[in-house]
């Protein structure tokens, strides 16, 4: 894999985290117009243009996330460095930490990967 392309995957792989965060950001700036909202009822159109950004960031998260699990458990099944049992250890840790073990294994056996 070449290096630009190993950049690539690792800019991918710490994506889902910062989405994460700015979703955050995104919620905890609308408590003053939910607080709004709770003393004059919106207009539907303004709920909707509320809900759009979460939701569309949430599924760009969620498309990414599974984009990058299946990539990153092909890739470990490729590798013939890997005995069975770390590759075991690998696809727990992507099912149990999720979006924290991506760019540990991307910086792990992606970018120092040598082959």
């Amino acid at each position: 894999m070449s290096r630009s392309s190993k950049l690539f995957i690792g800019v991918l792989s710490f994506l889902p985290i910062i989405l994460l965060v700015v979703l955050f950001v995104v919620i905890i700036s609308m408590f003053p117009t939910f607080i709004e909202w709770d003393r004059n009822e919106p207009a539907p159109q303004q709920v909707f243009s509320f809900v759009v950004p979460v939701v569309v960031l949430g599924f760009g998260m969620a498309i990414l996330s599974i984009g990058l699990l299946v990539f990153f458990i092909m890739h470990l099944l490729r590798h013939k460095a890997m005995d069975s049992t770390e590759r075991i250890i690998w696809i727990l840790v992507f099912l149990f930490a999720g979006i924290v073990g991506y760019p540990i294994y991307w910086y792990m056996r992606v970018w120092k990967d040598n082959l």
